[in-house]
């Protein structure tokens, strides 16, 4: 009949009526609750963790100990000592601790004098090392002892650091004997070292000994 409502729509239209009234009471909860989640947003700023970009330094980690002034003095020591024979440094810490704005810590320059020192005493054990030593201080010898040497060496050997006498008792240009060159520190054969070294420790024997050792030619 016209005008009568369906069986059916009736409940239908209960059920919209209560679910807009359900959305007419969250409304004002809602409207309340986005200004207060924007305001919580703004307040907490967006933190990144900062990553280290000078290096491992006090001022990146309080907890690194700085170098002290003595161990700086010694790492700077041993650098002249290594570049004074011409052997391989390396970067110098204390500068690029510098450039990265921080001071060198005591673990790197310990590690790097440890690293010098072992290098050090590799070069000294090489043949090489051993001549270029000597050499340096050979000059250290008063010109009147290196006349002195010179005439000794002219009169026991012409000047041969190879030369052997005495039925092979006496050896070199200084015609070293075994137990002679080891009371001067030598080790080994006195004809096989370098010149540089059997005129140093000849040197050694002539001023604390005197020229007795060579009682022809000193």
């Amino acid at each position: 009949m016209p005008g009568r409502q369906h069986p059916e729509v009736a409940p239908l239209r209960k059920q919209a009526i209560g679910l807009l009234l359900c959305a007419c009471a969250l409304a004002p909860a809602v409207a309340a609750g986005i200004p207060a989640l924007a305001q919580t947003s703004q307040a907490a700023p967006e933190t990144t963790p900062s990553t280290p970009t000078g290096g491992i330094g006090p001022a990146v980690f309080p907890q690194a100990e700085a170098a002290s002034a003595r161990m700086q003095r010694a790492y700077r020591r041993w650098r002249r000592k290594l570049d004074h024979y011409d052997v391989w440094l390396g970067r110098n810490l204390v500068v690029a601790a510098r450039h990265e704005q921080r001071s060198a810590t005591a673990v790197e320059l310990r590690r790097s004098i440890r690293t010098m020192k072992t290098r050090f005493q590799r070069f000294l054990r090489s043949e090489e090392g051993r001549t270029v030593v000597f050499r340096y201080k050979v000059r250290k010898i008063p010109s009147s002892g290196r006349q002195q040497l010179a005439s000794i060496a002219s009169c026991e050997s012409h000047g041969n650091p190879r030369a052997v006498g005495g039925g092979g008792t006496y050896r070199g240009m200084y015609q070293f004997s075994f137990s002679t060159w080891q009371i001067v520190g030598g080790s080994g054969d006195p004809a096989a070292a370098s010149r540089h070294e059997q005129t140093w420790r000849a040197w050694l024997l002539l001023s604390r000994h005197g020229a007795g050792h060579w009682p022809v030619c000193g």
